[in-house]
């Protein structure tokens, strides 16, 4: 796995209209159109390892762990491959570059992952 790319874990992928209102983006407007791209990008043009492990590779290796680690370099605690998914998202781009200068990385990492907790709890 290089650097830039991103492992997200996830309980279940959050509908575009949740997404939006989590980052209180009205659904009609520039910004969501703009973040309908990060969504794609999160959501829709991700691999799920964990399909992609139960699909093809449970035969290749005895453990998800075991996959992740051998094949991608991601190493991930005992609740996180508990998980339904396991996104690995390629070298985001446009406004989740980290070189971009207003990229919003962080914010929408940290939408997600409260998104997930109000779905665990």
């Amino acid at each position: 796995m290089t650097e830039k790319d991103l492992v997200l874990p996830l309980r279940r992928i959050p509908p575009l209209g949740e997404f939006l209102d989590a980052l209180q983006i009205k659904p009609a407007g520039l910004a969501a159109q703009l973040f309908t791209g990060v969504y794609n990008q999160l959501f829709v043009w991700s691999t799920d390892l964990r399909a992609q492990y139960d699909q093809y590779y449970c035969v290749e290796y005895p453990t998800l762990a075991a996959y992740l680690e051998i094949a991608h370099e991601i190493y991930l605690e005992p609740t996180e491959l508990e998980k339904t998914h396991i996104l690995k998202i390629k070298a985001p781009g446009g406004v989740l570059e980290e070189a971009y200068d207003d990229n919003v990385r962080d914010t929408v990492i940290d939408c997600v992952r409260k998104l997930e907790s109000s779905y665990e709890d």
